[in-house]
């Protein structure tokens, strides 16, 4: 069946956007370390070939000294171009030197008008089978369609070399979207099972349409408040009326976080959220940006 670009764009996307009160306004390139880990480099391809969402990614290095990105999504009968655009990239720790992760945010026009936003967050590591890049993709729409803000996330393996054509349309802030309403067990304070020196306690309030995150940092003798945020809910697929996860994108003097909050049941019936945290470093300090991932239960 051929499918127009515009409409394969859609089934393509991953845009994660945005609240424009309280949030965080991720800069487009990191400003301070890392580098780039060589591995992120090169054109990855979906391990998943019926994918409906993105189907290849080319990581290239820039003049600002991170990576810029580039996706293309799952048109026929050649695939759709997003545009490249500049990402930032995060280690492991606040004193590391290379990353292995990246994000980036971009937005989607039809003429001038804005219809969507994606933001990509993708991590390399070394597997099995070989390197792996595993994508997570948050996807919002503003046309006024219904279409529902959603998340995917899929794996990659290196391809055949590639090279972007088109610039994309690099943005700092997120919105709202259509969000679906939260699962209601994801409300309530969660606990971090093996606190590592970032997150100790989450609480999610509010309620399933308007969620409210609130954060709690590991400080001694108490923890510290991060305050609240409004959370964007993403659920499976566009018409999911149910979501699992949400954003909680922090800004602070001298720091951005963006928290993304996924909530599960184990095998065994055991609520959690998983949270990656991504922290970019703005004030000079020559802090690393880094990202962790942290597994929390009930409290």
């Amino acid at each position: 069946m051929k499918v127009t670009k515009q409409f394969a764009r859609v089934l393509g996307l991953a845009t994660m956007s945005a609240l424009a009160v309280g949030l965080a306004a991720p800069a487009q390139a990191s400003p301070v370390p890392p580098k780039p880990s060589s591995a992120l480099l090169g054109t990855w391809v979906n391990t998943n070939s019926s994918s409906n969402s993105v189907k290849q990614v080319i990581v290239t290095p820039n003049r600002a000294g991170s990576v810029s990105v580039d996706a293309f999504g799952a048109c026929t009968p050649t695939l759709c171009e997003w545009g490249s655009v500049p990402a930032i990239v995060y280690g492991t720790s606040v004193s590391s030197t290379t990353g292995a992760t990246f994000q980036s945010n971009q937005r989607f026009l039809s003429g001038s008008t804005e219809w969507s936003r994606t933001t990509l967050f993708g991590s390399v590591a070394k597997t099995s089978v070989g390197l792996r890049l595993t994508l997570r993709e948050l996807t919002v729409f503003e046309d006024g369609s219904g279409r529902k803000n959603y998340k995917v996330t899929e794996t990659f393996k290196l391809g055949e070399p590639s090279k972007p054509s088109i610039a994309g349309h690099p943005v700092a802030s997120y919105r709202r979207g259509a969000p679906p309403a939260l699962v209601a067990a994801a409300l309530g304070t969660w606990s971090n099972v093996a606190p590592s020196g970032s997150l100790v306690k989450v609480k999610i309030t509010g309620t399933t349409v308007n969620p409210v995150v609130q954060a709690f940092g590991q400080c001694s003798p108490t923890a510290c408040n991060w305050g609240q945020v409004k959370g964007i809910t993403y659920g499976a697929s566009i018409s999911s009326t149910r979501g699992t996860t949400v954003l909680a994108p922090y800004r602070f003097g001298f720091k951005n976080s963006q928290l993304v909050i996924t909530y599960s049941v184990t095998s065994t019936k055991v609520e959690k959220l998983t949270i990656f945290e991504y922290s970019e470093f703005t004030d000079g300090s020559g802090r690393s940006n880094y990202t962790k991932t942290e597994t929390f239960v009930r409290a």
